[in-house]
């Protein structure tokens, strides 16, 4: 026989429903069930999941009228705390993004990992000695009752070792994450992590390692177990317990901490602001090179700054520019300039390390018919495609592949000439040049899930590292003596207003690493006369800078203003640009003011069409750290939903 009391649940359903609707619904239960549970509820014809945010008793014959389904079954009470269920809600705004999508993030699949044999065995931990500055810097970080985050200028090394000084004076019981802006820099920081606190301490999160593995990790984060965490962004849905420090590494790294490819397209650093705040904890914003927005944080007084000077290579190893056209009248038709080559063969035979960098993984940057020139491109997106080592193409933005050695379409042609150097070409022609003793390629496509800890490993054991920009940030390097831009231009090519800013910080960071040992950086170029390359080649670099910020200031660009971008997406070319129209439309109505806000007519952005849709964009420029206006939010809820939203964009076009 049913009781007299039934519960009122109040449901947020792990499904994207449109903005303009309801996200979340009311259930009945027999039973009580905690708040953050993950619960089966019947939604229209189907059974999906849910997440409980609030259950109240009601004396049945009190329930609300209406007819109200049951929740079916609990799959795990409390699984999210409350202040995930916040952070949830928080991102969800922020982004715009439906709240039931957002939650995706915080729930990982639940899979009981495979046991594994203990090979580690017990080791005693190590014990870090820290220089005078860092004991000092421990101390403020630990001691400051300020809620202002800090900008810690060190390299990685340095970093840690103040992250487990602080972590020692926090105590076992308060949580430590530290974020890493890619995967291949988290072998370092776990093991050097792991020797100073033990492995059964330290938790690792991102996407590389099996589902298993990573909800083990999840479980032990929300026991408390697990006092130290490492991860890329997604860490920072994790379950904490008690966190009290968030250290984010190189966080100049903007490619790195945002999410730039899906909804919610946030940036981890203001996430990570959030969850600071909500937990009561210090944020440590860390990097060898400080970035434009922390510098201008600084001169507000929005961060408090620690410089170690001791932890930083004093910069200044000398830097080569080459024009490869010059190569080309020699009849030089390699990757490698002469003098490329003979540094190369130098460091070798004494015995350095040398790191060739370019900005791609794959073979090359796109393709062309060697008979009528036409540059093979996705159907489905317009993106030049790349060449496979199979000897077809693929298109860098979706999964459409062609057979192996397609014709042109226009031509019939079977011959194609590749432009540009990816790791994989580049990998192919040192081993044509040099050999292919000690020779490593680290990227994207090289990290399997089954050797998630060898990027560093094989970092180390490298006489010639091929990689790109992330290998920067992998943590020590062996003693490298040269260290190649392979193809400057193409990192300088994309229209983005950051690509100056993230070629100087690569350029800043080669030449610490190379001076420590007397080495030196050795930039190829087709286009040395660029602006950006003059200046290097000149050592007017600050000049650059200078004019960089502004630029961006009289251009009302980040980090002096915010921006959003948000893009209307159809199959077809006129509704794209019909529903962009009618947004501008109602955004610019007369009588409506937005302040300091400035709308941008819609425009056809630099990739028009992506996966099979036609695109058109309007830009939002507002003041800096504001969100985006109210009144421009309910607009854009009210219009259709074939829209997307990307507050702080990494590229406007």
């Amino acid at each position: 026989m049913k009781g007299e009391t039934v519960y009122f649940c109040d449901v947020a359903p792990v499904v994207p429903i449109p903005l303009r609707n309801r996200q979340v619904f009311s259930y009945l239960s027999e039973t009580s069930i905690p708040r953050g549970s993950l619960v089966w509820v019947p939604f229209g014809p189907r059974t999906i999941r849910g997440v409980i945010l609030s259950c109240s008793e009601v004396a049945r014959a009190e329930r609300p009228s209406g007819r109200f389904k049951y929740v079916k079954s609990i799959i795990r009470e409390s699984f999210l705390t409350d202040l995930q269920l916040t952070l949830a809600e928080s991102v969800s705004k922020e982004c715009m993004t439906p709240l039931g999508k957002t939650l995706r993030h915080f729930l990982p699949a639940i899979v009981k990992e495979r046991a594994k044999k203990d090979t580690k065995g017990s080791e005693k931990p190590k014990v870090f000695r820290l220089t005078d500055d860092e004991r000092e810097a421990v101390a403020t970080l630990t001691d400051s009752s300020d809620d202002k985050p800090f900008f810690l200028e060190a390299n990685i090394e340095s970093t840690l070792r103040i992250v487990t000084g602080a972590k020692k004076t926090l105590g076992k019981k308060a949580q430590s994450l530290i974020l890493v802006p890619e995967i291949i820099s988290i072998p370092f920081v776990e093991t050097l992590l792991s020797l100073r606190f033990g492995s059964d301490r330290v938790a690792t999160l991102h996407s590389a390692i099996a589902d298993g593995a990573f909800f083990s990790a999840w479980e032990r984060i929300r026991s408390g177990e697990a006092d130290i965490v490492v991860g890329t962004r997604q860490a920072l849905f994790a379950p904490f317990k008690r966190l009290a420090l968030i250290t984010i590494l190189e966080e100049a790294e903007t490619v790195g901490y945002k999410q730039w490819d899906m909804s919610p397209r946030y940036d981890a650093r203001r996430v990570a602001t959030t969850l600071a705040g909500l937990h009561q904890a210090t944020l440590l914003l860390a990097g060898s090179v400080q970035g434009l927005d922390t510098g201008l944080a600084e001169r507000l007084g929005e961060v408090r700054v620690l410089r170690i000077g001791d932890s930083l290579p004093t910069p200044g190893a000398p830097v080569t520019m080459i024009d490869m056209r010059k190569e080309r009248w020699k009849k030089n038709y390699s990757i490698f300039s002469e003098e490329l080559r003979s540094a190369v063969m130098t460091a070798r035979r004494n015995n350095r390390h040398v790191l060739l960098l370019t900005n791609k993984g794959g073979l090359d940057t796109f393709s062309v018919c060697v008979s009528c020139k036409d540059v093979p491109r996705c159907p489905d997106c317009d993106r030049a495609l790349r060449s496979t080592r199979e000897g077809g193409f693929r298109c860098p933005a979706c999964p459409y592949k062609t057979k192996s050695f397609p014709r042109c379409a226009k031509c019939g042609s079977l011959e194609w000439k590749s432009i540009g150097s990816g790791t994989e070409k580049i990998e192919r022609e040192a081993v044509r040049v040099f050999g292919s003793a000690a020779l490593v390629r680290i990227d994207e496509r090289s990290f399997r899930k089954s050797d998630q800890g060898k990027p560093y490993e094989a970092a180390l054991s490298a006489g010639i590292l091929v990689g790109t920009p992330s290998v920067l940030n992998i943590g020590t390097l062996p003693k490298t003596s040269i260290i190649a831009i392979m193809d400057a231009d193409n990192f300088l090519s994309f229209p983005d207003f950051q690509a100056d800013e993230r070629f100087l910080r690569i350029i800043a960071k080669s030449s610490s690493i190379a001076s420590s040992i007397g080495g030196s950086v050795i930039i190829q170029a087709f286009r040395p006369e660029r602006e950006t390359l003059n200046h290097i080649a000149e050592h007017s670099v600050a000049t650059l800078l200078g004019k960089t910020v502004r630029d961006r200031e009289s251009l009302r660009y980040p980090p002096f203003f915010r921006m959003f971008r948000i893009a209307f997406r159809d199959k077809t070319e006129a509704e794209s640009e019909r529903l962009a129209d009618e947004a501008y439309k109602e955004f610019s109505k007369p009588g409506t003011t937005h302040g300091a806000v400035r709308i941008s007519p819609p425009m056809k952005p630099l990739i028009p069409k992506v996966r099979g849709r036609y695109e058109r964009i309007i830009l939002v420029t507002g003041l800096r750290n504001e969100p985006f206006p109210e009144p421009l939010r309910k607009i854009l809820i009210s219009l259709s939903n074939s829209w997307s939203f990307d507050p702080d964009p990494l590229s406007l076009l």
